[in-house]
């Protein structure tokens, strides 16, 4: 079950956790991130490339904001402060990436809608391997809404066929049927994702699922961690400590 912790105002829409702790609250225009002892507040400047599509923290020390629109990548260092120019994918060839994740490495995977494809690109954004047309592998028009590289794997999520799973090379390995409407999470090997009701954790062989109920209902964003659940709900972000009982 989930014990409340704390809780506190905030306009943030969204949120996220890298793997070092440290929480990133997500606003329209600008990021503000508070390290894991709860202090050392960075915010970033606010940008002009209209309102933030997609925060990556794949690499805490190389995070990036992806705004589609305008097909550009603006990179930040572990403070939050912008590092050079913004990557203008337009000029580097690629004019139909819909969706953009870190890769270990400082590489990167960009879903390319023309082709149906994932590339991987390093940090010049030359491209070093690919999914190939996906459409055509695997028989079926994707249109994804995320993709996420974490631990061995790369993983797709369409709302009509799943998660799909690759290897970090890009390979095929499978398909699992479950259709979450927000975000996953990895963590460990282990799929996190939520519903309006309840938070679930798939074993990192895809085979157990553990089904917690949330402590409140409806929230507009949910985000598991190190034991901790984080909640924003009516412009509160409330946090909540996992706490073990016999019905877990």
């Amino acid at each position: 079950m989930f014990v409340f912790e704390k809780e506190q105002k905030t306009d943030a829409r969204d949120l996220a956790l890298d793997e070092l702790g440290n929480l990133y609250l997500i606003h329209d225009s600008y990021i503000e991130r508070v390290n894991s002892f709860g202090g050392g507040v960075f915010r970033s400047s606010d940008l002009n490339y209209g309102n933030i599509e997609y925060f990556d923290m794949t690499n805490p020390l190389k995070p990036f904001i992806f705004y589609k629109g305008a097909g550009k990548l603006v990179m930040f260092d572990n403070t939050l402060s912008e590092q050079g120019n913004a990557i203008d994918l337009f000029e580097k060839g690629y004019e139909q990436i819909e969706l953009v994740c870190g890769s270990r490495g400082d590489f990167y995977w960009l879903w390319d809608s023309r082709n149906s494809e994932m590339i991987r690109v390093d940090a010049n954004f030359q491209k070093i391997s690919s999914t190939g047309n996906l459409s055509v592998l695997l028989a079926k028009e994707f249109q994804p809404v995320q993709i996420l590289e974490r631990g061995n794997h790369l993983y797709l999520r369409d709302p009509k066929f799943g998660i799909v799973v690759f290897d970090i090379y890009g390979m095929y390995k499978t398909t699992l049927k479950i259709f979450p409407k927000r975000d996953i999470q990895v963590l460990n090997d282990e799929l996190i994702y939520a519903d309006t009701s309840y938070l679930y954790v798939l074993s990192n062989n895809w085979l157990i699922e553990q089904k917690l109920e949330l402590p409140m209902e409806n929230t507009e964003r949910v985000f598991y961690q190190n034991r901790k659940l984080y909640c924003i709900k009516d412009h509160v972000l409330s946090t909540w400590n996992f706490v073990e009982t016999t019905r877990n």
